[in-house]
């Protein structure tokens, strides 16, 4: 007859197989990330700390640029973010600072800021016609993936559409033609 555990002996079971599990996994693979956010009244690149998912980065690139930017000012801006991002291991001793989402608190005032910035209201006047877009780069490639807005200012990916792929040395003018042509996908999404 097999032991029955109790609540807690699953836990610890679990726990122990996790942390095993951890233990013989492969770090990541280094990469940096960097999101753009394309508003009516202005758009704002943000570059990420990143481990196995990326937080954004106090320290990194975070800037409000022009709605309208032209392809070769989108591409310079988002390589710029992109060369901030930064590779945060947890050794790192920053880590237990970065590598975390801001909370309620800290979501409610940037997107009071970014209202009063686009002299609105609400979230939904913010975030009508906006467009996002997430920049990765790893193994010398760039991978561009548009998202469709949700709601409540929350992104969801966009079934069946492809990634847009770049090589790392892309010019400024090519890749923000192709960063262009990604918010349009996110917008009509």
């Amino acid at each position: 007859m097999r032991k029955v555990l109790t609540f807690e002996e699953q836990r610890a079971k679990a726990l122990a197989e996790a942390a095993e599990r951890k233990k013989r996994a492969k770090p990541p693979k280094e990469s940096k990330k960097a999101i753009i956010n394309a508003h009516r009244a202005f758009t704002k690149i943000v570059s990420f700390a990143v481990y196995r998912s990326g937080c954004p980065d106090p320290k990194g690139y975070n800037e409000y640029l022009e709605p309208n930017m032209n392809a070769e000012d989108m591409g310079r801006e988002a390589r710029a973010a992109l060369m901030a991002s930064r590779f945060i291991s947890p050794d790192h001793p920053e880590w237990d600072a970065i590598m975390r989402w801001p909370t309620p608190e800290e979501i409610k005032a940037l997107n009071e800021a970014d209202k009063a910035r686009a002299g609105v209201k609400t979230l939904k006047a913010l975030y009508n016609g906006a467009g996002s877009v997430t920049l990765t780069l790893q193994d010398a490639k760039i991978r561009l993936k548009p998202w469709r807005y949700r709601g409540r200012s929350s992104w969801e990916g966009i079934r069946g559409h492809e990634d847009t792929v770049l090589p790392e040395d892309v010019s400024d003018e090519a890749f923000g033609k192709a960063i262009l042509d990604a918010l349009d996908i996110s917008r009509s999404a």
